[in-house]
């Protein structure tokens, strides 16, 4: 699953949702155990993927918007995610 907002909750809660299922079990997943992989767009692994053309007209704006750190960050909650067992 590779996710493209940056508003840490939502990250948290959507990539809980997709590995493991509704948390709230209100929702069609609940229960559910998708074991999806998450990352995010800005990742490298991801960003490295897509043509420079479309980066630059599509995500180049969020980047700059989001800053060096907030990144940082958000990579290092991908990661974490990751690295739980699914």
């Amino acid at each position: 699953m590779v996710w493209g907002v940056t508003n840490e909750q939502y990250l948290e809660v959507g990539s809980r949702t997709v590995m493991e299922g509704d948390p709230s079990w209100a929702g069609p997943l609940a229960g559910v155990n998708l074991r999806l992989k998450v990352f995010h767009v800005l990742e490298p692994e991801i960003k490295d993927h897509i043509p420079q053309d479309v980066y630059d007209e599509e995500l180049m704006l969020l980047e700059l918007a989001v800053g060096d750190e907030k990144i940082g960050k958000t990579i290092t909650m991908m990661e974490g995610f990751r690295a739980q067992p699914v």
